[in-house]
């Protein structure tokens, strides 16, 4: 788009200086570009370009423009600057070096909000939950023997993860902070840079930085050197799967018997797939680009109800579902299983689910938080369990 805007302010040297002008002229020169020639039309229409061509001080104007972009279009703090940067590299204000530099690392924070949103927003540990705040900082609580809920003064956190006595948090610029137990070095990820996803479990701690390549650090000492072009991870028995950007997935695993062996070949020939679960007992279930799931093992109509599934999570026994409308189902595994009758049946408006440790925890629209757990094989009310804590953190998302 900077080559395109240079072109415009030298051979239409006013159509910046009118937005109906300048969108008819953008269409035009870039077709393809649909959300950035959004971007240029209201930073036309707000008349930003003569307001950055006579300014004195590119820092104060670019902090009024950018505010006025979020109040009157409700755009993203993000896009905001990027395109008020955009014209301080075509007024002068700006080295087109640095805008660059600095727009390769807004695409990056934006892949991490995206992906925390989906996935990290919230972190079940074994006997602690975290989760990140509005505001980028972060709120921890539960068992704290290894001050795994030692969080206070962590910001600008997009996503969290938890294992069994530690915590992760990735900040927006691909940094991750860690607290807790480090007796197998799973805390020893600070010298990391560039990383887009998180996961942890256990005792380990795995990082999937933006090149596509995966580090694991902790007591499993996956060699994760085959994997590339990996976009997240999930735990598997005793190893791990990631998910490729082609939808295609990488596998680290031990074949214990001959119906690991064909789960296995069956997950190795799944594509288009955004998400995967699994447990050592019954085995994987993956969610495709077409919002259904799929389980190896089960008869091809066994899930066929469950359309536009946005999210799933293992919750050991049994597993929940998200869809597009906002309700949660838990579904057991197999077939031959009934389901549970959950509290969570009734849950409506919720934008995100996170299960570990027989826990499930919805995020609502709002930004609050509802919890259940299971037990035995069914989940009940969380009310006046070790959880409760949880109903008190307002407002959870993550940070922009």
């Amino acid at each position: 788009m900077l080559e395109v805007i240079l072109r415009v302010l030298r051979d239409y040297p006013n159509a910046l200086e009118n937005m109906q002008r300048a969108n008819a002229i953008l269409l035009d020169l870039a077709p393809a570009l649909q959300r950035e020639r959004i971007l240029v039309r209201s930073f036309v229409e707000v008349d930003g370009f003569n307001a950055l061509k006579s300014a004195d001080a590119f820092p104060l104007a670019e902090k009024k423009l950018v505010q006025n972009l979020v109040d009157n279009f409700c755009m993203e703090r993000t896009a905001a600057q990027w395109v008020v940067r955009l014209f301080g590299v075509a007024t002068g204000h700006l080295e087109t070096a640095e805008f660059l530099a600095e727009s390769e690392g807004a695409v990056a924070k934006a892949e991490r909000i995206v992906a925390s949103s989906l996935h990290g927003q919230v972190a079940i540990g074994k006997m602690h939950v975290a989760a990140v705040a509005v505001d980028g900082t972060v709120f921890a609580d539960g068992d704290n023997s290894n001050f795994q809920c030692d969080v206070f003064g962590w910001t600008d956190i997009v996503a969290v993860a938890a294992g069994d006595a530690h915590t992760l948090g990735l900040r927006s610029d691909g940094v991750v902070l860690a607290t807790g137990s480090n007796s197998h070095d799973e805390c020893d990820v600070g010298h990391l840079t560039g990383v887009k996803a998180i996961c942890a479990f256990g005792y380990d701690s795995i990082c999937v930085l933006d090149n596509g390549t995966v580090v694991a650090i902790g007591r499993s000492r996956f060699d994760l050197s085959t994997f590339t072009d990996i976009i997240s991870v999930a735990r598997y028995p005793d190893g791990l799967v990631g998910i490729k950007s082609d939808g295609t997935l990488s596998l680290l695993v031990k074949i214990q018997d001959d119906e690991a062996a064909e789960e296995i070949k069956w997950l190795l020939s799944c594509h288009d797939v955004e998400q995967v679960i699994a447990n050592r007992i019954s085995g994987c279930v993956i969610r495709g680009k077409d919002r259904r799931i799929y389980k190896s093992n089960q008869p091809a109509n066994y899930f066929t109800q469950w359309r536009e599934v946005v999210s799933i999570v293992d919750l050991a026994d049994c597993f929940a579902i998200l869809r597009s409308d906002g309700t949660v189902r838990v579904l057991t595994y197999d077939r031959d299983k009934p389901r549970p009758d959950t509290t969570a049946d009734k849950w409506s408006n919720i934008v995100s689910i996170y299960g570990g440790y027989r826990r499930l925890i919805g995020l609502t629209k709002d930004g609050s938080l509802l919890v259940a757990y299971t037990h035995q094989g069914w989940l009940w009310s969380n009310k006046a369990m070790e959880m409760d804590y949880v109903s008190g953190w307002y407002p959870v998302g993550a940070c922009e």
